[in-house]
């Protein structure tokens, strides 16, 4: 008569005690984290911008597009965030459409809603000769309750993205 063995053999009682290990350390870590406010684990600076973020988020042209635009696929929904742009933190709500038209009537669409809705057009740094930009064709400032937003039309063939931006840091400015 032959007896089975009973318990854990050596590599399964190693790979338990590891994983317990990292469940008790994540556990441990992301208890820290919430106790200090996100400081641990949030390296951009986004903590307290859900109210900003719900702010620039609402601009309406952001869901205005012209005739014939159609939303781009997988941009169902504002695509908000808080994001690293040349060295500079800042908060952006942004969406993509296809568009099959010439750019052109995309760029008068939103000059004529931005102008229409306070906004103030700025000159691209692009259009100035600053090589180190994305390519923005369009761009608008104005002033909302959290602060100077700016409101970015952008192309590529066949698409065009238009997003909001706005600085975290008060001291700090976003540029066309």
């Amino acid at each position: 008569m032959s007896t089975k063995p009973t318990g854990l053999t050596l590599w399964q009682l190693v790979v338990v005690t590891v994983l317990g290990a990292l469940l008790v350390g994540l556990t441990l870590l992301f208890g820290l984290n919430r106790l200090m406010g996100g400081l641990l684990l949030d390296d951009d600076d986004c903590l307290g911008t859900k109210a900003r973020a719900d702010e620039i988020s609402s601009v309406s042209l952001l869901g205005s597009p012209p005739e014939g635009a159609r939303i781009a696929t997988g941009w169902q929904t504002l695509e908000v965030g808080c994001m690293d742009g040349r060295d500079d933190e800042l908060l952006s709500a942004t969406r993509s459409y296809e568009f099959d038209g010439d750019h052109q009537v995309v760029r008068d669409h939103y000059r004529a809603l931005a102008e229409g809705d306070g906004w103030t057009r700025v000159t691209t740094a692009r259009a100035a000769g600053d090589s180190r930009v994305r390519r923005t064709d369009v761009c608008f400032e104005k002033e909302l309750a959290g602060g100077r937003v700016l409101l970015r039309v952008s192309f590529d063939p066949g698409v065009f993205w238009v997003g909001t931006e706005t600085a975290l840091d008060d001291d700090e400015h976003v540029h066309c």
